[in-house]
């Protein structure tokens, strides 16, 4: 446990901040894992499957020990980066956007390749993000413990990862989202956050090219037209809830067995990206 911690802390936007600075961190990861308290940390810990339940104490802890740390040391000349701003409207959005987990395939038995997008009820899914947890037998360490698929629209037929994660859900309400980069959409994920943990959106250019803008962030994460009739919508999930006592209930069945997400656009703008992007093709990368 304390392996996944210290990896948890170190992969933490604030350190990578910091590293990425040049500052050494190895001191500040140590002293927010003795700083850790015992009463708080067990509410967020399944002790029967050995996970961390999702919470938010971990990285209040970091962002509590990253300003001190900044203090102590006089960073002044540290700027702040844009990408550590906590993104309020997407946390609203995304609140608004979860629903009951489609009919998909599971990621375990979801095959790696070129394909064509799932359509439902006029929309095609564009990009789509989910992972598996395997907990049959835990303690069996030559077993997988779970799975991902990460599936999206690429320019060309290319064997790539289609969801980069390279930039925070921020720019997305900036209109500047993977603007002037080659990706049709972009990907975020901020395990054990207090934002979203996982957000698909639309290439901001894109979405001007089609003549969509975003709706109200109190709507959810969506665009529209100048009908006003949603064309792009993202969705979140979280499915088969687990937990560590037999209540089943609150903080004791928080671990999700499924969790993903989805974006979807209408059929008649999916065929507008397909001549603008004629080589356009949906690939499925398994993890």
């Amino acid at each position: 446990m304390t392996n996944q911690l210290r990896m948890m802390i170190q992969n933490n936007k604030y350190i990578s901040f910091l590293n990425d600075a040049g500052v050494e961190t190895n001191t500040l990861v140590s002293d927010i894992l003795q700083a850790i308290e015992s009463e708080k940390f067990d509410i967020f810990v399944n002790n029967h499957h050995r996970l961390l339940s999702p919470n938010a104490y971990i990285e209040s802890l970091i962002f509590e020990r990253f300003f001190h740390f900044q203090y102590e040391n006089k960073n002044d000349a540290l700027i702040l980066d844009f990408n550590l701003k906590i993104d309020i409207k997407t946390m609203i959005a995304t609140s608004k956007s979860l629903i009951q987990r489609p009919d998909f395939r599971k990621p375990s038995v979801t095959k790696k390749g070129f394909t064509k997008p799932h359509s439902n009820n006029g929309f095609i899914i564009i990009a789509r993000f989910e992972r598996e947890l395997c907990i049959e037998d835990y303690s069996n360490k030559e077993q997988k413990k779970g799975y991902r698929t990460l599936e999206g629209l690429l320019p060309s037929k290319v064997d790539i990862n289609p969801l980069v994660d390279r930039q925070p859900s921020n720019y997305i309400w900036l209109n500047r989202y993977y603007w002037g980069e080659p990706f049709i959409q972009g990907f975020c994920v901020n395990i054990n956050s207090v934002e979203s943990p996982c957000v698909l959106w639309m290439n901001s250019r894109l979405l001007q090219i089609l003549g969509l803008k975003l709706d109200n962030y109190k709507n959810g994460l969506r665009a529209i037209n100048d009908s006003n009739e949603v064309i792009l919508e993202f969705r979140y999930w979280r499915d088969q809830l687990i937990g560590n006592g037999s209540s089943f209930v609150g903080t004791d069945s928080n671990i999700a067995k499924l969790e993903g997400c989805d974006l979807i656009l209408r059929e008649d703008y999916f065929a507008k990206i397909l001549q603008i992007i004629p080589n356009a093709i949906y690939y499925v990368k398994t993890i």
